[in-house]
């Protein structure tokens, strides 16, 4: 899970408050991300970070009995953005939900976002679109 410059690795408590700016700072496409739903993943170890020096991403996920992994939130720093960090992140997720025999993952992701580009080139499927609070949303799947 290395590479030349970066590492991903779940993270540990000391991510905690990094993790909770990046996804504070991506407040409108991600929404509110409370603390203590974050300190409870990293607990269960379904939040993902990629670093060098510093945080430069993470992505919080759930994997449930079903063998359904459900991915929460995903975000790269605005000036790491377009290096490849997103589909390390992806790549890392889905290496450990195969691990895990889980069966696929699936998220949604308001509709007019450019996330629904990056979750079409990392070989997602949109299977529906359904009504959300404020917003139509795209169901994404990658299954393998």
């Amino acid at each position: 899970m290395t590479s030349p410059r970066y590492v991903v690795r779940p993270a540990t408590p000391d991510d905690l408050d990094a993790v909770k700016a990046l996804f504070d700072a991506e407040r409108q496409a991600l929404g509110f991300v409370l603390r203590p739903s974050l300190a409870e993943s990293i607990h269960r170890g379904e939040i993902l970070v990629v670093r060098d020096e510093g945080l430069l991403g993470a992505v919080h996920y759930r994997h449930r009995r079903d063998r359904q992994t459900t991915l929460y939130h995903i975000a790269v720093l605005s000036s790491r953005r377009r290096a490849g960090l997103g589909a390390t992140l992806v790549e890392a997720l889905k290496r450990e939900c195969q691990a895990r025999q889980a069966r696929f993952i699936l998220l949604k992701c308001p509709q007019g976002l450019p996330a629904n580009q990056f979750y079409a080139a990392q070989g997602f499927q949109l299977q529906a679109q359904e009504a959300g609070k404020r917003r139509l949303l795209n169901v994404w799947t990658l299954t393998w």
